[in-house]
């Protein structure tokens, strides 16, 4: 059943994808990767892998509907003597349609220039043709996005002595989110070399790139060794960026003489380039009821982030945690924006004449600018009448319907008749069974040890802590995995 609905998911992943997709750091479209100090890309015109290594500067303008971005290009091998110029202008068309934003990407100006062992190749905007169309969708708590292009591009052999067209098919595929972000692009180039003259030369080749950016966010306890101390130790955020480049290739084996030898020249090989981790430390919590408890590391993870009250002397793992506490916990584990503060003054003329979003939830909630934005986002809705019910319960079933919405998956599940696989299966309500599915699937949720799943059941604060910590895991590392290591298998 995983099986089945890993399928199901890579289906759904290359199909939806979201309108913050464009922010992500792989620069252009020719497979290359970059971090704060440089940019590497390998080509493959002689009939060799050559990897160059050099600067990139973007520059974006936007206009309605529309964004013009300028790349350019300096790059260079001195071990083969080789180097490269290149000047991009890409033109970008927006579309907002039923809640997805559609890209159409075009090449106004183009040039490009390598030298290889002074041997010149040269293209340019008449020369060169190439297309782009991306799809992006924005879910509450994920946005995902993917795209295809299709190019030519017809270099000029010293002026006059032949030409080598490389045509390119692309794909792009990836997501965003408050813990990470990965794209990874693969591209095919098929090469056609024809010099002419004195000491004519053909052959053709093939070459694929596989370039990812994956940015995650990651903590660790860090321990202090002193024991006079206030505190023994604290969570530490670190945010780094890893960039990784994997090519192979079938091209032509040259003789001695330069001309082709039977065998084809095979191979490939990978590299990477890291940004400086970002790190921060966060909260130290005042808990003094968690200590041994089964849950005490996932309740210090998000007491540190601020998702439960970290001030609080006393948490009470084993009470149930309300529809307003878990605003509060799955905004901030979420990233999700908050309201702007209003000065006090104008925010108690503002309580008497604004309407609420909820009857029931005063602007002395301390929890309501979270339930305003769970609201916002479509994370969390109220329970009709205008009612929000912040202080009642959490149930189990609808945390795991929250958890699932966020991602987006709910639409995910079999549309034939299927069992949750949990004894108590009949008995679940059909609001929720769709995400108990999900989540069982993707080990978002147990059931109890006798195989129960007790849709009704208030939850614990250290369930729900645990809950939010696998989702936190599920952001970090299985869609990682699912978009990178399972593409391209290294």
């Amino acid at each position: 059943m995983q099986k089945k609905l890993i399928i199901i998911l890579s289906l759904f992943l290359i199909l939806t994808f979201s309108l913050t997709g464009f922010a992500l750091e792989i620069p252009g479209y020719e497979g290359g990767i970059k971090n704060e100090m440089i940019y590497k890309e390998v080509i493959f015109i002689t009939g060799e892998p050559i990897l160059l290594t050099g600067t990139i500067d973007i520059r974006s303008t936007s206009r309605a509907n529309s964004v013009t971005e300028r790349y350019t290009y300096k790059l260079e091998n001195t071990e083969k003597d080789a180097k490269l110029t290149r000047n991009v202008t890409v033109v970008k068309d927006i579309v907002v349609n039923k809640g997805q934003q559609q890209e159409s990407l075009s090449i106004s100006g183009f040039s490009e220039t390598i030298e290889v062992a002074g041997v010149k190749y040269v293209t340019d905007i008449k020369n060169t043709q190439w297309s782009k169309a991306n799809i992006h969708e924005k879910k509450p708590g994920v946005a995902y996005f993917a795209g295809n292009w299709d190019g030519r591009k017809n270099y000029t052999i010293n002026k006059t002595d032949g030409n080598v067209i490389v045509e390119t098919k692309g794909t792009m595929v990836g997501y965003d989110q408050f813990w990470g972000s990965t794209e990874t692009q693969t591209l095919q180039h098929y090469i056609q070399y024809d010099r002419r003259g004195q000491n004519p030369l053909k052959w053709q080749g093939t070459a694929t790139v596989e370039a990812v950016h994956n940015r995650t966010k990651d903590y660790a306890y860090e321990a202090n060794a002193p024991s006079q101390i206030s505190f023994r130790g604290g969570y530490l955020l670190t945010e780094q960026q890893e960039n990784v480049l994997k090519y192979s290739y079938d091209l032509p084996r040259f003789g001695d003489n330069g001309g082709l030898k039977a065998q084809r020249n095979v191979g490939g090989n990978s590299f990477s380039l890291d940004t400086n981790p970002i790190n921060r430390r966060l909260n130290i919590p005042n808990m003094r009821d968690i200590s041994g408890h089964w849950a005490e590391k996932e309740i210090l993870l998000l007491a540190s982030l601020d998702a439960v009250y970290p001030n609080s002397t006393y948490f009470g793992p084993s009470l149930p945690m309300s529809r307003g506490e878990f605003a509060r916990a799955v905004a901030v584990v979420m990233g999700v924006a908050m309201p702007e503060e209003t000065p006090t003054r104008q925010r108690t003329i503002q309580s008497q004449q604004e309407v609420r979003l909820f009857v029931d939830v005063s602007n002395q909630d301390p929890n309501q600018k979270y339930i305003k934005a769970v609201h916002d986002n479509g994370i969390m809705m109220g329970v009709g009448q205008g009612k929000f019910l912040p202080n009642q319960s959490l149930t189990k079933a609808e945390a795991t319907t929250i958890i699932v919405r966020l991602l987006g998956f709910e639409n995910l599940a079999p549309v034939q008749r299927y069992n949750t696989g949990f004894k108590d299966d009949a008995s679940m309500p059909q609001w929720a069974k769709n995400s108990i599915y999900i989540a069982k699937e993707l080990s978002l949720v147990k059931g109890t040890n006798d195989g129960f799943f007790q849709p009704q059941k208030p939850m614990t604060k250290a369930e729900v802590v645990t809950l939010l910590t696998n989702l936190i895991h599920y952001l970090q590392k299985e869609l990682r995995y699912d978009y990178r290591e399972r593409i391209i298998n290294y």
